[in-house]
């Protein structure tokens, strides 16, 4: 499973070249072996998640779970909902409708196996749109470092509209998933003991589904505007030089109605991830969340427990006629020489896949990413949700 705890990665060094020094940020010792403690309450009914881990060093960027804690999820009425663990650093524990009602505000208490307690202040959830606003693309074209380059591709956006009463703080979270295919079917392959010819050709692994999270952190503050409202809020860009838009894409917004403190926590975050310079990408710095070590107050605890107040939306993308995809191949055909033929093949490479012609085989073979479409980080199985 991957993790993306932001807080509990201090720096990843970026290198762009043997010309150029790598930068090295002057990250004090004391910002390593912090506990890092994140979760949330959701207005969703289901599972609870939080995490416990140890922020990594500068140089060696991973995620450092801490088991055999005992969490507690406490509320404003003094209730206590005990955590179970069910990964490495991570915990949940199963809320209902009636208990995560807007206005209750809930903290987090755990008690970590050397016997400290780390807490967090109370996070009120706030009220927010049941529903989420319009989501659309338009077409929209971004410079790149070459000016001889120029990206093209779709913006999403989405228009953002809630009561007066309701939060004036929020951020968005993105899921997204594209179909994608392998070039060819399993016809013929070669292995140690000879050429195989399957029959009918197997397509079981010509098909595949890729989810990832989106990266970016996206954030809105509506306090100082006139209304509690923006039309065509920008979510994520997605370029004409990826697959995600050649089958269909879909996207699952997640709208997060937050308080002002868990706000103002990721849109440090947000800044932090943003700022480019011209020899590295920096990746998110520790930052100061709600969370205290009861035992020793003077040790800092990194992360934020919040309470959240969500809505969901799924859209989906098909291929776009006005733009046309600059796609780089990834299946490689090798010739293999008349002299020699599939013993050629290295038994490294069996089974090794044979490029036919009218199923007839050649000397010719193919890379698994031309008939294994989950080499290229999917799965076969197709989503419940796609719409065919």
């Amino acid at each position: 499973m991957m993790h993306y705890k932001w807080a509990s990665f201090i720096f990843v060094l970026i290198l762009l070249g043997s010309c150029i020094k790598p930068f090295n940020p002057d990250v004090n010792a004391e910002a390593i072996n912090k506990y890092v403690v994140e979760g949330s309450v959701s207005s969703i009914e289901g599972w609870q998640n939080v995490s416990v881990s140890i922020a990594s060093d500068v140089s060696r960027a991973e995620y450092i779970p801490v088991n055999i804690c005992e969490l507690t999820i406490i509320d404003d009425l003094g209730q206590d909902f005990p955590l179970t663990q069910y990964e490495d650093g991570e915990y949940r524990v199963w809320m209902n409708n009636n208990e995560l009602i807007p206005g209750r505000s809930f903290k987090i208490s755990v008690l970590l196996p050397n016997g400290e307690i780390l807490e967090s202040r109370f996070d009120e959830m706030p009220s927010g749109p049941e529903e989420i606003g319009d989501v659309y693309f338009e077409m929209e074209d971004i410079p790149t470092n070459d000016p001889e380059y120029t990206l093209h591709g779709i913006q999403m956006y989405t228009d953002f509209s809630a009561d007066e009463m309701d939060s004036k703080f929020y951020r968005w979270k993105l899921t997204e998933t594209w179909e994608y295919h392998s070039e060819y079917p399993i016809e013929y392959y070669y292995d140690e003991t000879g050429l195989h010819h399957v029959f009918p050709p197997d397509y079981s692994f010509m098909y595949c589904w890729r989810t990832m999270i989106v990266n970016d952190i996206y954030t809105l503050a509506t306090n100082n505007l006139s209304e509690n409202a923006l039309d065509r809020y920008p979510l994520n860009y997605i370029g004409n030089n990826t697959y995600r838009l050649k089958i269909l894409y879909s996207l699952l917004i997640e709208q997060i109605a937050l308080s002002e403190n868990a706000y103002y926590y990721w849109d440090k975050l947000r800044l932090n991830i943003s700022q480019e310079g011209e020899l590295y990408t920096s990746q998110p710095l520790a930052i100061k969340g709600n969370l205290t070590n009861v035992n020793t107050p003077e040790k800092e605890v990194l992360g934020f427990f919040q309470a959240n107040n969500v809505s969901k939306k799924r859209v989906f993308v098909w291929p776009v006629d006005e733009l046309e995809l600059d796609l780089q191949t990834v299946c490689v055909i090798n010739e293999l020489r008349p002299n020699i033929g599939y013993l050629e093949i290295p038994a490294s490479e069996y089974p090794a896949y044979v490029y036919s012609v009218n199923s007839i085989p050649t000397l010719n073979t193919m890379i698994n990413d031309c008939v294994l479409c989950p080499v290229l980080g999917g799965v076969t199985n197709k989503p419940d949700y796609w719409p065919y």
